[in-house]
């Protein structure tokens, strides 16, 4: 029976020492045919540091396919690439041989057991290597915010105690006061107010902007092609988007409802049309 393959990537910050995304997903793809294996699903998430395995939403969908069993296999670059500790790469060892799925690395192409596991983990937690049993203890525990990667304006990091009463930092969550004013900014503009008059009100009013800057009409208007800008960013509607890959659902971090973002888009419309015959935009 041809087995069904979950593809697992992490891009990286440091492609000169790891593998991006896409070469991992070359790799991947030419592994997945020699062994002829059939790809099934792609989960990918951003390098964001020592952040808790189950906030990055690749592998909330990987944790996903694993309750629906619809796999047979998990495929990673390097063993780093998925876990980058080895208390959460051995609760995850344990989950897949519960399930019957096994996990591959496709560099340098063997299958990843339990008991090999510790050969590959050093008191760096991102360095896998082999012939070496000397390690010390990696807390999953509190991480540095500024480790973390920036979250969109609206948005914080906070932690919960898991099932073994550690706490463990790492998830995004709606931050009240920030989430606030997003939510008066969508609904200013829906009403008709500009950008840029949004942003002279919260000048004004002292509200802090994102990464405490100063307020301006770009970074409310952004550009809706390229999906920057407040206006534009759809995680506050529950869906997180990164190029080259499909949207995730993250219903959990929605601020604005479906009804306010259809009235800001249609406003959106309207002015596109408009600026084609005037230079003043909205």
């Amino acid at each position: 029976m041809t087995k069904k393959v979950l593809i697992y990537l992490r891009n990286s910050s440091d492609t000169l020492r790891t593998a991006c995304a896409e070469s991992q997903l070359y790799y991947a793809k030419s592994f997945v045919k020699k062994k002829g294996w059939e790809p099934e699903l792609i989960c990918r998430d951003e390098d964001i540091g020592e952040v808790v395995f189950t906030a990055q939403p690749g592998v909330q969908k990987l944790l996903e396919e694993l309750d629906v069993g619809s796999i047979d296999v998990i495929l990673c670059h390097t063993l780093d690439r998925l876990c980058s500790r080895l208390a959460v790469a051995v609760r995850l060892m344990n989950d897949l041989k519960r399930k019957g799925i096994e996990l591959w690395a496709a560099d340098p192409g063997i299958r990843i057991k339990t008991n090999d596991l510790i050969d590959y983990y050093t008191s760096d937690v991102g360095t896998p290597i082999r012939g070496s049993r000397n390690r010390s203890q990696m807390p999953d525990d509190l991480y540095e915010v500024e480790h973390l990667v920036p979250l969109a304006y609206g948005y914080c990091y906070t932690g919960a105690y898991n099932n073994d009463q550690q706490y463990i930092f790492g998830f995004q969550v709606p931050e009240p006061g920030t989430a606030e004013i997003v939510q008066r900014i969508f609904q200013m503009y829906a009403d008709g107010m500009s950008p840029a008059k949004i942003a002279t009100i919260f000048e004004s009013e002292g509200v802090p902007g994102p990464c405490d800057r100063k307020w301006s009409g770009a970074t409310i208007r952004g550009d809706r092609a390229r999906r920057t800008g407040i206006l534009n960013d759809e995680i506050y509607i529950g869906r997180s988007w990164v190029p080259g890959r499909n949207f995730v659902s993250a219903y959990a971090l929605r601020i604005i409802t479906d009804e306010l973002w259809s009235r800001v888009k249609l406003r959106q419309s309207f002015a596109a049309r408009g600026a084609a015959g005037s230079p003043s935009r909205p």
